[in-house]
């Protein structure tokens, strides 16, 4: 839960930060991106720099993967419920975002 509520104000800072990020969506795709992690990435991977034995996904800040491969890497992911095509590029773009501000 707590992880949950750091990643929701990191996307606020990040939506404030960010306008255009490499996306046609903006900070609003960011944003998006920030929540769909927080629901459906966290629960296996961090984006804090720090690795943790109870995310078996690992941290995913220093990964820098190119956007092709990340978009690759998170429709390959299990999640609860499938991902739209929107909703894979826009983790994809926000995890790409935090990596380039380096968190």
């Amino acid at each position: 839960m707590r992880t949950r509520v750091a990643l929701a104000a990191f996307a606020a800072v990040l939506a404030c930060l960010c306008d255009g990020c490499g996306s046609s969506g903006g900070s609003s795709r960011a944003a998006d991106g920030a929540s769909l992690f927080a629901e459906d990435c966290a629960m296996c991977h961090s984006l804090t720099g720090r690795q943790s034995p109870r995310l078996q996904g690992g941290d995913l800040l220093a990964l820098h993967a190119t956007r092709s491969d990340m978009l690759e890497f998170v429709r390959e992911m299990p999640v609860r419920h499938a991902l739209s095509a929107a909703e894979i590029g826009a983790v994809a773009d926000y995890v790409r975002a935090v990596e380039a501000h380096g968190r």
